[in-house]
């Protein structure tokens, strides 16, 4: 979904990424602050149980994260190690932000499930590129999808604690039908 919507924005993006990079920052810095603001994101609800930060926090991770892609196709500075860097600081930002919801009040078994699904769905594409197939834009939801709901269930965790339950088990169930998807997409490619 977001793909599709990144896909439209990505010459603003691009722009913006123009801009930073004319500040000499550099892309692995912009992704190392996706890490940062994703530990103070748990640690504002581990310490404070602070919906308000933890929505702020997972907010800026987020940010960084579309930036440090277009700071470095604009500055020129796209790197393997930098994917490498990228790649697997999203993958910690993941289990932190997630398992932050334990904090609000949510069952840890939920949590634990999500952020096994979510490295799945992730490890699955991962893989399935290294086998030369494309998966971007394959499933329900990505990782754009996924933080925007889990900002969702943040934000309804200070109003209406049900409706934040109800929200984090759709994510569950999205998620693994999207894995599902992911599976029987690569396996569909692979046998031909």
């Amino acid at each position: 979904m977001l793909t599709r919507l990144r896909r439209l924005l990505s010459k603003h993006i691009l722009t913006l990424g123009e801009h930073i990079a004319r500040t000499g920052l550099s892309p692995n810095i912009i992704t190392l602050l996706t890490l940062l603001f994703s530990i103070l994101a748990f640690l504002s609800a581990a310490l404070y149980s602070s919906s308000i930060l933890l929505f702020t926090f997972i907010l800026l991770s987020s940010i960084m994260d579309v930036l440090d892609g277009a700071v470095a196709r604009a500055s020129g500075k796209t790197t393997r190690f930098g994917a490498f860097l990228d790649s697997t600081v999203d993958r910690l930002a993941d289990a932190l932000i997630i398992y932050s919801l334990k904090f609000l009040g949510f069952s840890t078994d939920l949590i634990f499930i999500l952020i096994i699904v979510s490295l799945m769905i992730s490890y699955t594409r991962s893989r399935a590129e290294s086998l030369g197939i494309k998966m971007e834009g394959v499933g329900l939801i990505e990782r754009a999808e996924r933080l925007i709901i889990i900002m969702l269930i943040v934000l309804f965790s200070m109003l209406n604690q049900t409706i934040a339950l109800i929200l984090l088990y759709l994510l569950v169930i999205l998620s693994l039908i999207t894995l599902i998807q992911r599976i029987v997409y690569a396996y569909k490619t692979l046998r031909t």
